[in-house]
């Protein structure tokens, strides 16, 4: 009989349904947020703009997940 691997002090806790839900809405609002400081720049700013967009797109995508996961029974 083998012996159970030996713990260490610190185990993983998961998050609750309700602190998914409310992570995924402020990285939905994140997301919104750095997505709208694109809107009213000049077309010469792409190099620039292109990499907060696609954060924007990632943190929008990643908060719905969470949303998403957190809302299921």
């Amino acid at each position: 009989m083998a012996a159970p691997p030996p713990t260490s002090g610190r185990t993983r806790r998961s998050l609750s349904r309700t602190q998914k839900i409310g992570l995924g809405l402020v990285m939905t609002l994140l997301g919104l947020f750095l997505l709208s400081i694109l809107l009213p720049t000049a077309p010469g700013r792409l190099a620039v703009d292109l990499p907060v967009a696609g954060a924007g797109i990632l943190v929008l995508w990643i908060g719905g997940i969470l949303m998403g996961i957190g809302s299921r029974s």
